[in-house]
């Protein structure tokens, strides 16, 4: 009877570990010695995480350059517009721009090359010249709960944005929408710029460079402002007369730096952005005739969202 009530003492003191079913001795926890060791080797092999951090102090003279960069890459364009608007208003006539193809064609090119130009820029700035880490620096990489749902989740929001902004302000005609009837070449130059070199061009300026001196000088606040305007003001020129059009790049440029600030890294912004440019790119590659009209981007916007939430349904 005493050698039966032990055995049995025994079988209840002892227990089973959770991974491989091996008995464990009281004070074992629930896992055994074996199980334990290959679960301290891989955790001492585990990869480093993808988020990266930008790990310099920045100044005022960081700034000042930050600025240079944004002028290399079309900055000064803007102002050289501004300024001409403002002599033909200031001189009491009317604003008459005059479109052809080839010019239009090669101001795209100019353009392009322009964003090639402040790539190489952002690169010389941010690096030292190569003595900095370039992506580590600017805080280049991907947000473990950012996932591409969510940047084509942001990008739909944007464009029921604009659709709603289109039925709610004032908008006429706009100098990009006139050099958009020149043909299918100048729509095809401008759905390319939009989708090979503006969304990582512009991110790397805007959120990259500028977004992370302004945010070293004077915290988060402050760098979202400065880069939400000046993101949305080098635009203005493009859509001169719409309100609604500004609204829309102006809430879109929100939306960019909003989620720089949150996520500390560069590339959820890029995604995002080139999401949204590739949408709208091809709405226009798909009037051959006209300009994307409203309808067109309510049904895109409705199109999406009806995909989105299949691929949303599908994931659970």
């Amino acid at each position: 009877m005493s050698a039966w009530l032990n055995t049995v003492i025994m079988e209840i003191a002892l227990s089973n570990c959770r991974l491989c079913g091996r008995n464990l001795e009281p004070g074992m926890g629930e896992i055994c010695p074996q199980c334990g060791a290959s679960y301290a080797a891989v955790a001492q092999h585990a990869p480093a995480p993808t988020v990266l951090k930008p790990a310099v102090v920045m100044t005022l003279f960081d700034l000042a350059w930050a600025f240079v960069v944004w002028g290399v890459s079309g900055g000064f364009l803007i102002v050289l517009d501004v300024a001409y608007r403002a002599s033909i208003w200031l001189q009491g006539r009317t604003l008459d721009l005059q479109f052809t193809a080839p010019l239009v064609i090669a101001s795209l090119i100019l353009t392009m090359m322009m964003h090639v130009a402040g790539f190489v820029a952002a690169w010389l700035v941010v690096t030292r010249v190569g003595r900095r880490p370039f992506c580590q620096t600017l805080g280049w990489g991907w947000h473990p709960r950012f996932k591409w749902l969510h940047a084509a989740g942001l990008a739909l929001l944007m464009l029921g944005v604009a659709a709603l902004a289109e039925k709610l302000l004032p908008h006429k005609e706009t100098d990009l929408e006139k050099l958009l009837k020149l043909g299918m070449a100048v729509k095809l130059m401008v759905a390319a710029l939009a989708v090979l070199t503006a969304p990582l061009i512009e991110e790397i300026v805007y959120r990259g460079v500028v977004y992370s001196s302004a945010e070293g000088l004077w915290g988060k606040t402050a760098a979202v402002a400065l880069v939400t305007v000046l993101f949305a003001l080098v635009h203005v020129p493009q859509y001169w007369g719409s309100w609604a059009a500004n609204t829309a790049i102006l809430s879109l440029s929100l939306v960019l730096t909003l989620l720089r600030a949150w996520s500390g890294t560069l590339l959820p912004c890029v995604v995002t952005h080139l999401v949204y440019n590739g949408i709208q790119a091809g709405l226009l590659l798909a009037a051959p005739d006209k300009v994307p009209e409203q309808n067109q981007t309510q049904a895109a916007v409705v199109s999406m969202a009806q995909w989105l939430g299949a691929q949303w349904l599908g994931a659970r």
